[in-house]
Protein backbone atom coordinates (compact mmCIF):
# COMPACT_ATOMS: atom_id res chain seq x y z
CA UNK A 1 0.00 0.00 0.00
CA UNK A 2 1.66 3.34 -0.75
CA UNK A 3 2.15 6.08 1.98
CA UNK A 4 1.01 9.49 1.91
CA UNK A 5 3.94 10.66 0.77
CA UNK A 6 4.75 8.09 -1.74
CA UNK A 7 6.21 9.74 -5.05
CA UNK A 8 7.87 12.94 -2.20
CA UNK A 9 12.14 12.68 -3.24
CA UNK A 10 14.03 13.78 -0.22
CA UNK A 11 17.53 14.65 0.09
CA UNK A 12 18.84 14.01 3.27
CA UNK A 13 22.53 15.65 4.19
CA UNK A 14 22.48 15.89 7.76
CA UNK A 15 24.25 14.08 10.43
CA UNK A 16 23.28 12.90 13.87
CA UNK A 17 20.11 12.23 15.40
CA UNK A 18 17.53 15.31 14.93
CA UNK A 19 16.98 16.20 11.65
CA UNK A 20 17.80 12.98 10.06
CA UNK A 21 15.10 11.69 13.03
CA UNK A 22 13.24 13.90 10.18
CA UNK A 23 14.16 12.16 7.11
CA UNK A 24 13.02 8.76 9.14
CA UNK A 25 9.83 10.15 9.65
CA UNK A 26 9.11 10.96 6.00
CA UNK A 27 10.66 7.49 4.82
CA UNK A 28 7.92 5.80 7.11
CA UNK A 29 4.91 7.60 5.15
CA UNK A 30 6.68 6.54 1.81
CA UNK A 31 9.01 9.39 0.80
CA UNK A 32 12.04 7.98 -1.22
CA UNK A 33 14.98 9.29 0.96
CA UNK A 34 18.43 9.73 -0.09
CA UNK A 35 21.12 9.51 2.96
CA UNK A 36 24.50 11.70 2.12
CA UNK A 37 27.37 10.72 4.01
CA UNK A 38 30.59 11.86 3.82
CA UNK A 39 33.48 9.11 2.91
CA UNK A 40 34.25 8.48 6.92
CA UNK A 41 30.35 8.21 7.92
CA UNK A 42 28.02 10.17 9.85
CA UNK A 43 29.24 10.74 13.11
CA UNK A 44 26.34 9.28 14.49
CA UNK A 45 27.89 5.96 13.56
CA UNK A 46 30.56 6.77 16.27
CA UNK A 47 28.29 8.77 18.91
CA UNK A 48 27.98 6.41 22.06
CA UNK A 49 25.70 6.71 24.46
CA UNK A 50 24.08 2.82 24.22
CA UNK A 51 26.89 -0.55 23.75
CA UNK A 52 26.88 -0.97 20.40
CA UNK A 53 24.21 -3.88 18.54
CA UNK A 54 26.54 -6.50 16.83
CA UNK A 55 29.24 -3.58 15.56
CA UNK A 56 26.28 -1.14 14.79
CA UNK A 57 25.40 2.07 16.72
CA UNK A 58 21.57 1.89 17.51
CA UNK A 59 20.69 5.12 17.21
CA UNK A 60 21.99 5.29 13.62
CA UNK A 61 19.19 2.18 13.16
CA UNK A 62 16.67 4.23 14.03
CA UNK A 63 16.81 7.83 12.67
CA UNK A 64 18.18 6.59 9.41
CA UNK A 65 15.96 3.86 8.78
CA UNK A 66 14.07 3.35 5.22
CA UNK A 67 16.67 5.24 3.64
CA UNK A 68 19.19 4.85 0.76
CA UNK A 69 22.45 5.44 1.59
CA UNK A 70 25.47 6.97 -0.88
CA UNK A 71 29.56 8.13 0.20
CA UNK A 72 30.37 11.34 -1.06
CA UNK A 73 32.44 13.95 -0.39
CA UNK A 74 30.14 16.98 -0.73
CA UNK A 75 32.92 19.68 -0.18
CA UNK A 76 34.59 18.98 -3.67
CA UNK A 77 33.62 20.58 -6.89
CA UNK A 78 32.54 17.01 -8.21
CA UNK A 79 30.37 15.51 -5.06
CA UNK A 80 29.12 19.34 -5.39
CA UNK A 81 28.31 18.53 -8.73
CA UNK A 82 26.77 15.57 -7.68
CA UNK A 83 24.42 16.98 -5.12
CA UNK A 84 23.11 19.95 -7.92
CA UNK A 85 21.81 17.09 -9.77
CA UNK A 86 20.11 15.41 -7.00
CA UNK A 87 18.69 19.06 -5.96
CA UNK A 88 17.05 18.99 -9.61
CA UNK A 89 15.28 15.97 -8.98
CA UNK A 90 13.81 15.89 -5.17
CA UNK A 91 11.18 17.61 -3.83
CA UNK A 92 12.81 18.22 0.12
CA UNK A 93 16.18 19.16 1.14
CA UNK A 94 17.29 18.52 4.70
CA UNK A 95 20.63 20.10 6.22
CA UNK A 96 22.00 20.97 9.27
CA UNK A 97 24.99 23.03 8.86
CA UNK A 98 26.73 25.61 11.35
CA UNK A 99 25.07 29.16 9.53
CA UNK A 100 27.12 29.87 6.77
CA UNK A 101 28.58 26.86 5.71
CA UNK A 102 25.92 25.85 3.58
CA UNK A 103 26.64 28.82 1.26
CA UNK A 104 30.37 28.55 1.21
CA UNK A 105 29.64 24.82 -0.45
CA UNK A 106 27.52 25.51 -2.42
CA UNK A 107 24.41 24.04 -0.88
CA UNK A 108 22.64 27.60 0.29
CA UNK A 109 18.71 28.29 -0.14
CA UNK A 110 19.27 30.47 -2.52
CA UNK A 111 21.54 28.73 -5.07
CA UNK A 112 19.17 25.65 -5.02
CA UNK A 113 16.15 27.25 -5.54
CA UNK A 114 17.78 28.57 -8.78
CA UNK A 115 18.17 24.88 -9.42
CA UNK A 116 14.76 23.78 -8.38
CA UNK A 117 12.30 26.53 -7.86
CA UNK A 118 10.22 23.63 -6.24
CA UNK A 119 12.37 22.62 -3.68
CA UNK A 120 11.01 22.65 -0.31
CA UNK A 121 14.52 23.79 1.66
CA UNK A 122 14.98 22.57 5.56
CA UNK A 123 17.43 24.79 7.35
CA UNK A 124 17.99 23.42 11.02
CA UNK A 125 20.62 25.17 13.50
CA UNK A 126 21.01 24.28 17.24
CA UNK A 127 20.04 28.15 18.47
CA UNK A 128 18.80 29.74 15.63
CA UNK A 129 20.10 31.82 12.44
CA UNK A 130 20.54 34.91 14.93
CA UNK A 131 21.41 36.11 18.43
CA UNK A 132 24.69 35.72 20.14
CA UNK A 133 25.09 32.08 19.85
CA UNK A 134 23.84 31.69 16.11
CA UNK A 135 27.16 29.92 15.01
CA UNK A 136 28.36 28.24 17.88
CA UNK A 137 28.19 24.23 17.84
CA UNK A 138 25.38 22.44 20.01
CA UNK A 139 24.28 18.88 20.97
CA UNK A 140 20.54 18.47 22.52
CA UNK A 141 22.11 18.69 25.98
CA UNK A 142 23.96 22.41 25.51
CA UNK A 143 20.34 23.54 24.22
CA UNK A 144 18.31 21.77 27.57
CA UNK A 145 20.59 24.21 29.64
CA UNK A 146 19.83 27.54 27.55
CA UNK A 147 16.17 26.37 27.43
CA UNK A 148 16.21 26.14 31.04
CA UNK A 149 15.47 22.63 31.32
CA UNK A 150 18.63 21.51 33.17
CA UNK A 151 17.23 23.82 35.68
CA UNK A 152 14.53 22.17 36.54
CA UNK A 153 15.77 19.31 38.21
CA UNK A 154 18.69 19.92 40.30
CA UNK A 155 20.87 17.01 42.94
CA UNK A 156 20.62 18.23 46.85
CA UNK A 157 23.89 20.29 46.32
CA UNK A 158 22.18 22.37 43.10
CA UNK A 159 23.71 19.96 40.71
CA UNK A 160 21.68 20.39 37.79
CA UNK A 161 20.24 16.68 35.90
CA UNK A 162 19.72 16.49 32.18
CA UNK A 163 16.32 15.45 30.91
CA UNK A 164 16.33 11.46 31.03
CA UNK A 165 15.57 11.52 27.34
CA UNK A 166 16.84 13.54 24.38
CA UNK A 167 14.74 16.01 24.53
CA UNK A 168 15.17 18.79 21.69
CA UNK A 169 17.06 15.67 19.50
CA UNK A 170 13.79 13.50 19.55
CA UNK A 171 11.27 16.52 19.30
CA UNK A 172 12.98 18.53 16.96
CA UNK A 173 12.58 15.71 14.32
CA UNK A 174 8.44 16.26 14.78
CA UNK A 175 8.45 19.89 13.98
CA UNK A 176 10.67 19.66 10.90
CA UNK A 177 8.71 17.08 9.56
CA UNK A 178 5.60 19.59 10.49
CA UNK A 179 7.33 22.13 8.52
CA UNK A 180 8.34 20.36 5.27
CA UNK A 181 4.24 19.38 5.64
CA UNK A 182 3.01 22.50 5.62
CA UNK A 183 5.05 24.04 2.61
CA UNK A 184 4.59 20.85 0.64
CA UNK A 185 0.66 21.75 0.75
CA UNK A 186 1.65 25.70 0.07
CA UNK A 187 3.42 24.13 -3.10
CA UNK A 188 0.23 22.56 -4.17
CA UNK A 189 -1.30 26.19 -3.80
CA UNK A 190 1.47 28.20 -5.57
CA UNK A 191 4.08 26.18 -7.52
CA UNK A 192 6.97 27.13 -5.57
CA UNK A 193 8.92 25.42 -2.88
CA UNK A 194 10.05 27.80 0.34
CA UNK A 195 12.84 27.62 3.34
CA UNK A 196 11.52 25.59 6.73
CA UNK A 197 13.85 26.94 9.09
CA UNK A 198 13.59 25.54 13.80
CA UNK A 199 16.50 24.68 15.58
CA UNK A 200 17.23 22.73 18.71
CA UNK A 201 16.40 25.02 20.98
CA UNK A 202 13.07 25.74 19.58
CA UNK A 203 12.39 22.32 19.99
CA UNK A 204 13.63 22.60 23.69
CA UNK A 205 11.27 25.41 24.22
CA UNK A 206 8.23 23.93 22.41
CA UNK A 207 8.26 20.81 24.95
CA UNK A 208 8.12 23.18 27.73
CA UNK A 209 4.97 24.73 26.67
CA UNK A 210 2.39 24.71 28.94
CA UNK A 211 5.35 25.82 31.35
CA UNK A 212 6.17 28.71 29.07
CA UNK A 213 3.69 31.87 30.44
CA UNK A 214 4.53 34.97 32.31
CA UNK A 215 2.86 37.83 32.71
CA UNK A 216 4.34 40.86 30.75
CA UNK A 217 4.55 42.88 34.55
CA UNK A 218 5.49 39.92 36.85
CA UNK A 219 8.41 40.21 38.64
CA UNK A 220 9.11 36.72 39.97
CA UNK A 221 8.51 33.50 38.87
CA UNK A 222 5.19 31.43 39.50
CA UNK A 223 5.23 29.31 42.38
CA UNK A 224 5.37 25.72 40.28
CA UNK A 225 3.51 22.59 41.50
CA UNK A 226 4.75 20.50 38.79
CA UNK A 227 6.08 18.13 41.12
CA UNK A 228 3.58 16.88 43.53
CA UNK A 229 1.61 14.74 45.27
CA UNK A 230 -1.17 14.22 42.57
CA UNK A 231 1.52 14.04 39.57
CA UNK A 232 3.93 11.18 40.96
CA UNK A 233 5.02 7.82 41.60
CA UNK A 234 4.42 5.86 44.47
CA UNK A 235 6.12 2.59 46.03
CA UNK A 236 4.08 -0.07 46.67
CA UNK A 237 4.26 -3.05 49.35
CA UNK A 238 5.61 -5.49 46.40
CA UNK A 239 8.59 -2.89 45.72
CA UNK A 240 7.01 -2.06 42.55
CA UNK A 241 5.79 1.53 41.68
CA UNK A 242 2.81 3.29 40.06
CA UNK A 243 2.47 6.49 38.66
CA UNK A 244 -0.88 8.50 39.35
CA UNK A 245 -2.59 11.99 37.97
CA UNK A 246 -5.49 12.90 39.49
CA UNK A 247 -6.15 16.24 37.94
CA UNK A 248 -9.78 17.55 39.06
CA UNK A 249 -11.96 17.30 41.85
CA UNK A 250 -13.54 13.96 40.59
CA UNK A 251 -10.35 11.78 40.45
CA UNK A 252 -9.52 13.10 43.14
CA UNK A 253 -12.77 11.48 45.13
CA UNK A 254 -12.12 8.22 43.50
CA UNK A 255 -8.85 8.32 44.21
CA UNK A 256 -10.01 8.35 47.75
CA UNK A 257 -12.62 6.07 47.37
CA UNK A 258 -10.14 3.06 45.58
CA UNK A 259 -7.54 3.81 48.63
CA UNK A 260 -9.99 3.67 51.27
CA UNK A 261 -9.68 7.25 52.39
CA UNK A 262 -12.95 8.60 51.62
CA UNK A 263 -13.18 11.32 54.05
CA UNK A 264 -10.28 12.79 52.94
CA UNK A 265 -12.13 13.99 49.00
CA UNK A 266 -14.23 16.52 51.67
CA UNK A 267 -11.29 17.37 54.05
CA UNK A 268 -11.32 21.18 53.20
CA UNK A 269 -7.42 21.03 53.21
CA UNK A 270 -7.61 19.12 50.20
CA UNK A 271 -10.88 20.25 48.04
CA UNK A 272 -10.04 22.23 45.47
CA UNK A 273 -6.70 21.70 43.03
CA UNK A 274 -4.68 24.63 44.76
CA UNK A 275 -5.33 23.12 48.27
CA UNK A 276 -3.75 19.81 47.11
CA UNK A 277 -0.90 21.79 45.51
CA UNK A 278 -0.29 23.65 48.55
CA UNK A 279 -0.13 21.00 51.09
CA UNK A 280 1.82 18.60 48.41
CA UNK A 281 3.37 17.06 50.97
CA UNK A 282 1.47 16.16 53.72
CA UNK A 283 -0.61 14.60 50.79
CA UNK A 284 2.48 12.76 49.22
CA UNK A 285 2.58 11.56 53.30
CA UNK A 286 -0.70 10.05 53.41
CA UNK A 287 -0.18 8.50 49.92
CA UNK A 288 3.29 6.67 50.47
CA UNK A 289 1.69 5.65 53.59
CA UNK A 290 -1.88 4.17 51.88
CA UNK A 291 0.02 2.36 48.83
CA UNK A 292 2.75 1.15 51.06
CA UNK A 293 -0.19 -1.25 51.99
CA UNK A 294 -0.79 -3.41 49.07
CA UNK A 295 1.17 -4.73 45.79
CA UNK A 296 1.15 -2.37 42.81
CA UNK A 297 -1.08 -5.09 40.74
CA UNK A 298 -3.46 -5.17 43.51
CA UNK A 299 -3.65 -0.97 43.42
CA UNK A 300 -3.48 -0.69 39.88
CA UNK A 301 -7.00 -2.86 39.74
CA UNK A 302 -8.29 -0.66 42.30
CA UNK A 303 -7.25 2.71 40.46
CA UNK A 304 -8.69 1.43 37.05
CA UNK A 305 -12.08 -0.03 38.57
CA UNK A 306 -11.88 3.68 39.67
CA UNK A 307 -11.16 5.35 36.65
CA UNK A 308 -8.22 6.81 38.26
CA UNK A 309 -5.61 7.43 35.55
CA UNK A 310 -2.61 5.28 36.35
CA UNK A 311 -0.28 3.08 35.36
CA UNK A 312 3.03 1.01 36.19
CA UNK A 313 5.99 2.50 36.06
CA UNK A 314 8.17 0.09 33.93
CA UNK A 315 11.90 -0.33 33.35
CA UNK A 316 13.12 1.00 30.02
CA UNK A 317 13.87 -2.65 29.23
CA UNK A 318 10.06 -3.47 29.84
CA UNK A 319 8.51 -1.41 27.54
CA UNK A 320 9.81 -3.99 24.78
CA UNK A 321 7.45 -6.39 25.75
CA UNK A 322 4.60 -4.62 27.04
CA UNK A 323 1.40 -5.79 25.28
CA UNK A 324 0.04 -1.99 25.14
CA UNK A 325 3.26 -1.05 23.19
CA UNK A 326 3.38 -4.41 20.93
CA UNK A 327 -0.23 -4.70 20.05
CA UNK A 328 -0.68 -1.35 18.83
CA UNK A 329 2.96 -1.04 16.94
CA UNK A 330 4.49 1.15 18.91
CA UNK A 331 7.62 -1.61 18.89
CA UNK A 332 8.14 -3.53 15.80
CA UNK A 333 10.73 -5.51 14.78
CA UNK A 334 12.90 -5.50 11.34
CA UNK A 335 15.96 -7.48 10.11
CA UNK A 336 18.93 -5.75 8.99
CA UNK A 337 21.71 -7.57 7.24
CA UNK A 338 24.49 -7.45 10.61
CA UNK A 339 22.96 -6.63 13.92
CA UNK A 340 20.28 -8.79 13.12
CA UNK A 341 16.35 -8.89 14.50
CA UNK A 342 16.13 -5.46 15.43
CA UNK A 343 13.53 -3.85 18.15
CA UNK A 344 12.74 0.00 17.11
CA UNK A 345 10.28 2.39 17.53
CA UNK A 346 7.21 1.77 15.19
CA UNK A 347 5.20 4.13 13.15
CA UNK A 348 3.76 6.97 15.83
CA UNK A 349 1.20 8.35 13.84
CA UNK A 350 -0.77 6.33 11.49
CA UNK A 351 -3.33 7.44 8.75
CA UNK A 352 -6.69 4.45 8.42
CA UNK A 353 -5.86 5.02 4.30
CA UNK A 354 -2.24 5.52 4.27
CA UNK A 355 -0.98 4.15 7.43
CA UNK A 356 3.10 4.18 6.98
CA UNK A 357 4.97 1.56 7.48
CA UNK A 358 8.79 1.22 8.55
CA UNK A 359 10.84 0.14 5.42
CA UNK A 360 14.33 -0.84 4.84
CA UNK A 361 17.26 -1.44 7.40
CA UNK A 362 19.31 1.83 7.91
CA UNK A 363 21.74 1.42 5.40
CA UNK A 364 25.62 0.46 5.54
CA UNK A 365 28.12 3.25 4.84
CA UNK A 366 28.13 3.45 0.70
CA UNK A 367 25.44 0.89 -0.07
CA UNK A 368 23.67 2.34 -2.31
CA UNK A 369 26.47 4.98 -3.98
CA UNK A 370 26.68 3.23 -7.46
CA UNK A 371 23.01 2.79 -7.77
CA UNK A 372 21.93 6.80 -7.43
CA UNK A 373 25.03 7.65 -9.42
CA UNK A 374 23.31 5.40 -12.21
CA UNK A 375 19.97 7.29 -11.71
CA UNK A 376 21.73 9.99 -12.37
CA UNK A 377 23.10 9.38 -15.56
CA UNK A 378 26.80 8.66 -14.30
CA UNK A 379 28.46 5.65 -16.27
CA UNK A 380 30.41 2.55 -14.41
CA UNK A 381 33.41 4.05 -15.89
CA UNK A 382 32.30 7.88 -14.20
CA UNK A 383 31.64 6.08 -11.19
CA UNK A 384 35.54 4.33 -10.97
CA UNK A 385 36.99 7.23 -11.66
CA UNK A 386 34.99 9.26 -8.79
CA UNK A 387 36.09 6.29 -6.55
CA UNK A 388 39.68 6.45 -7.69
CA UNK A 389 39.73 10.47 -6.88
CA UNK A 390 37.96 9.68 -3.64
CA UNK A 391 34.95 11.46 -4.51
CA UNK A 392 32.70 9.07 -3.59
CA UNK A 393 32.75 5.61 -1.20
CA UNK A 394 34.01 4.83 2.08
CA UNK A 395 37.59 6.21 3.56
CA UNK A 396 39.07 6.97 6.82
CA UNK A 397 38.44 10.59 7.74
CA UNK A 398 41.68 12.85 5.90
CA UNK A 399 43.92 13.96 8.55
Amino acid sequence: MPGALDGIRVLDLSQMWAVPGAGMYLADQGAGVIKVEPPWGDDARRLVTASPLKGENRHFLVVNRGKRGIALDIATPEGREIVHRLVRRVDVLLQNFRPGVAERLGYGFETLRSLNPRLVYVEVTPFGPRGPYAGKRAYDLITQGLAGILSRRRLEDGTPIGAPVWVADCSAPMLIVYGVVLALLARERTGQGQKVETSLLAAAVAMQSVEMVRGAGEVNPPASYAVQAMFAPYRCRDGQWLILVAANDDQWSRLCKALGLAHLAADPAFNSPLARSERSARLSSILTGAFASRPRDEWLELLQAEEVPSAPVLEPEEVFHHPQLLENDMVVEVEHPRAGRVKLMGVPVRLSETPGAVGVPAPALDQHTDEVLSELGYTAEEIGALREKGIVGAAGRPA
